[in-house]
């Protein structure tokens, strides 16, 4: 189960921090959950499963989607960044200079 949990927080692009802090613990807890030093405690895999939509089934057995549903975690531009994060240097120039191509085609409407 421990693997479960990283995977689940991997799957929504969050730090153990940012994961932490909205179950309420701090990102020790998260990080000695993961590396097995804890057993994560009942009470906050059911809070996992209830505030990230999180399948309480998979997280127990591996059994069925992860998700009941997919939880919206990120705004556009949180997301957005997640996703230039993981650019290559050169496409994040491109991608960079796509965005004020776009600001200023907008600001000409």
């Amino acid at each position: 189960m421990v693997n479960r949990v990283k995977l689940v927080r991997d799957a929504l692009h969050l730090s153990q921090r940012e994961f932490g802090e909205k179950l309420g613990v701090s990102r020790d807890v998260i990080s000695n959950i993961e590396y097995g030093r804890v057993p994560p405690k009942p009470l906050l895999l059911q809070h996992l499963c209830q505030i990230y939509k999180v399948n309480e089934h998979w997280l127990h057995t591996g059994e069925g989607e992860m998700f009941d549903e997919y939880p919206r975690t990120k705004s556009k531009c949180e997301e957005a960044l997640c996703i230039f994060k993981t650019l290559r240097p050169d496409f994040q120039d491109y991608a960079l200079e796509q965005i004020k191509k776009l600001a200023e085609l907008q600001d000409k409407v």
